[in-house]
């Protein structure tokens, strides 16, 4: 790594002070899939360690108890449901308990965020201390949900996610570039500079937040890093803003609001939150771009091979009655592991067995309900919208339920039942689309 092309933080310019309200506001927490209702929030400290060095983290959830959105309550109990993790990493000189403007609003819309306490100098962010601490973090946080921590059964330790300002931003480039953590499907840069080059092994969904007169971490910095990686990726610029935020108060919250629709875009697969994004990252001198990958709109016949197990959707026994199950077998080139993706407008399409001319369509709107062929009614449970993750892979997620297309626990079998699931990123709910 060149320190002439990355270094451009001067080892006294701490990236400042965590940022204040003015500059990311407060966050809306309306989806689709994900919690509709802002939680209460919790806090927790864990004292661990990444061999000699001490990493304190304070870990914000949704709580079970007190004022949605409002101050966190030290260990409160949680809230039913299970989250997934969106990690946050201060500025230098900063902490988490200066930092709840962002932090706040992400417990809120139902993640866990899991936030390190660095009292480092720029140069641990430089050396990569601070980013192999942050995998160290998340590490742990995956941990309590195994054990005997109140937290436990409540974390969704597929869906995985980090963020971070100033040299908090950094550290999380970093995640993705020199100090790879390929758990990582979603991040949030903000103020950042250039950490390195993508290393290939992190496919995470990147939005970069950044300020055009940022002297301390220059913009022409951050853009180098965006066009360094594949997408789904975005960049938020506000026009005016400096380092510290100075301008973005008349944003009205779209920083924040946009961070937010972003996490729960990629680690609830919430499409709604996506579709959200132009107008929520829209305000006085915001400019927003994004490449999201070109979601599939094609109609044609392909087959749909499951990530995880390079097995393909395939209805029972070659049947053509009503209410045959979806499953996985492995390739035979029967056309009952061929499917039509037919148009049903408003961007969905209806998913036709081209051996039987019946639709997929979900049972109910329950997670790991069985998804059969059955007569074509035109019904949004016979409705189905394609998330596109690049190189013709894909998330299918119904319309009526929101769910997402789901190998059964990620088996690998032949006959494993197809169903539907809440979307977590995970590769038994990614297909690859094979055109016929």
């Amino acid at each position: 790594m060149s320190l002439n092309r990355r270094a451009l933080l001067s080892l006294s310019a701490a990236g400042a002070v965590g940022v204040g309200a003015s500059l990311l506001g407060t966050g809306s927490a309306l989806a689709a899939t994900a919690p509709t209702n802002p939680f209460p929030i919790g806090v927790r400290q864990y004292n661990w360690t990444r061999g000699s060095r001490q990493v304190t983290t304070y870990v914000y959830y949704p709580a079970a108890t007190g004022t949605p959105g409002g101050a966190p309550v030290t260990n409160a109990p949680v809230a039913n449901g299970v989250f997934p993790i969106c990690e946050y990493t201060h500025g230098s000189g900063a902490s988490p308990q200066r930092a709840q403007e962002q932090i706040r609003p992400l417990a809120a819309a139902g993640f866990i965020v899991p936030a390190p306490v660095f009292g480092s100098s720029i140069g641990e962010a430089y050396n990569g201390n601070l980013s192999k601490d942050v995998s160290e973090v998340l590490t742990r946080t995956i941990a309590l949900n195994s054990g005997s921590d109140p937290l436990a059964g409540h974390i969704n330790t597929a869906a995985v996610g980090v963020s971070g300002y100033s040299m908090g931003g950094m550290t999380t480039h970093g995640l993705l570039t020199a100090w790879p953590d390929s758990r990582i499907k979603a991040a949030v840069p903000v103020a950042c500079v250039d950490m390195g080059n993508p290393g290939g092994t992190v496919n995470a969904n990147v939005l970069f937040i950044h300020g055009d007169q940022d002297t301390v971490c220059p913009l022409s910095s951050a853009r180098q890093a965006y066009a360094e990686l594949s997408s789904p990726k975005a960049f938020l610029t506000f026009v005016g803003a400096d380092h510290g935020g100075t301008g973005w108060g008349a944003t009205n919250g779209v920083a924040m609001r946009t961070w937010v629709d972003w996490m729960r875009w990629s680690l609830y697969g919430d499409t709604a939150a996506r579709d959200r994004l132009p107008a929520d990252a829209t305000g006085s001198g915001a400019r927003w771009e994004s490449s999201l990958g070109s979601t599939p709109t094609e109609p044609g016949t392909y087959r749909l091979i499951a990530q995880h197990s390079g097995k393909y959707a395939d209805i029972n026994g070659i049947s053509t009655a009503a209410g045959a199950l979806l499953h996985q077998w492995s390739g035979t080139g029967r056309t009952n592991q061929q499917f039509q993706f037919v148009d049903a407008g408003d961007g969905h399409f209806k998913i036709k067995a081209s051996h039987s001319g019946l639709v997929l369509q979900v049972a109910s709107n329950s997670n790991g309900a069985d998804i059969t062929q059955q007569a074509d009614t035109n019904a949004h449970s016979q409705h189905w919208r394609l998330t596109d993750h690049g190189n013709n892979v894909v998330s299918i997620i119904n319309r009526q339920s929101g769910l997402a297309m789901d190998v059964y626990e990620r088996s690998t079998a032949d006959g494993a039942r197809i169903s539907q699931y809440t979307p977590n990123g995970g590769t038994n709910q990614r297909f690859t689309r094979q055109a016929v």
